[in-house]
């Protein structure tokens, strides 16, 4: 086999991996057009599937009850907590890795929720990222909902989403 084959093969390999990865989680992106023009472009990041859904509600009932409790939910490349009151949403871990999260005590595989928890940090990061290029709301569903002035740098106000503090 050529070098140029391998690499095709190689590269397959990984989207084929980045396909298998990405189960649990969906970004819509979406823009309201109204007569005056254009809005902002809002960024949703919510669990894909019954069974992801279900993981989710559990875990982030969890964490709305840290958040209350005062302490602060590590979401891999971002650290969400209050801070006088208010939510922020800070940068956390810049090599994202299982030791950056804020685990849940669920009956489920310690595997299975790293997974998870890092399919959900490459998206809010891919969320944060676009937002800050376009500005926008990104909304994590029942965690937190932020708006992000376009070019604006971290850390970023943000709101409860479903749930009272």
């Amino acid at each position: 086999m050529g070098t140029w084959t391998s690499r095709w093969l190689a590269i397959l390999a990984l989207l084929a991996l980045a396909g298998a990865m990405a189960q649990d989680w969906r970004l819509t992106r979406s823009q309201t057009l109204t007569q005056a023009g254009a809005r902002e472009w809002r960024y949703t990041l919510g669990p894909s599937g019954k069974e992801a859904q279900e993981l989710w509600r559990k875990l982030s009932s969890q964490y709305q009850d840290h958040l209350r409790a005062g302490y602060r939910v590590d979401l891999g490349a971002w650290r969400v907590y209050f801070l006088g009151g208010r939510l922020r949403l800070e940068p956390h871990c810049q090599a994202v890795n299982p030791a950056c999260f804020t685990f849940g005590a669920l009956p489920i595989p310690k595997e299975r929720q790293d997974r998870f928890l890092l399919e959900l940090s490459q998206l809010l990061y891919q969320a944060l990222s676009q937002a800050q290029a376009t500005g926008g709301v990104v909304l994590l569903t029942r965690l937190f909902r932020l708006e992000v002035p376009r070019g604006a740098n971290p850390p970023y106000p943000a709101s409860p989403s479903g749930w009272r503090p």
